[in-house]
């Protein structure tokens, strides 16, 4: 079996609670997110959600069931296409209180199956960086309108 990982990381200038609130807004995904644009469904154990992905310049639609729901430290979700043997893409969020109040961000993403190489390529984690910086972004204009 073909295997394939991306991982990447990003310090917010903010508290893991206030993180959370954004990565698990799916309605608003569409605002600030380049990689996943849309997300339809809720970030409940157990729960379908539509995802809609921007890969390549392309974009695709695809369903993943939410396997974990750690409020403040971890989601994540698996989406497979034609069972695991020709695709299957585990995303991982985590989120781990640094200095108080700052998040450690921990995207990644372990991909497998037989398209697994000709999906996660080299410079693939480029679209993750990219999200975490959106992510970091969306925080801080969310707390500058929260301050009084």
């Amino acid at each position: 079996m073909f295997t394939r990982e991306i991982h990447t990381e990003r310090e917010i200038d903010a508290p893991p609670e206030r993180v959370w609130e954004v990565l698990t807004d799916f309605a608003a995904y569409g605002a600030w997110n380049p990689q996943i644009t849309a997300v339809e469904g809720v970030a409940v154990e157990g729960a379908d959600v539509d995802l809609t992905v921007q890969h390549r310049g392309r974009e695709r639609s695809i369903t993943a069931t939410i396997t974990a729901v750690e409020p403040a430290r971890r989601l994540e979700w698996v989406a497979s296409l034609g069972g695991p043997w020709l695709y299957e893409g585990r995303h991982t969020f985590e989120l781990r209180a640094h200095d108080g109040d700052r998040t450690e961000f921990v995207n990644r993403e372990h991909v497998s199956g037989i398209t697994a190489p000709l999906i996660v390529r080299p410079g693939s984690d480029e679209a993750y960086e990219a999200m975490n910086r959106a992510l970091a972004e969306r925080v801080r204009a969310l707390e500058r309108d929260d301050t009084p």
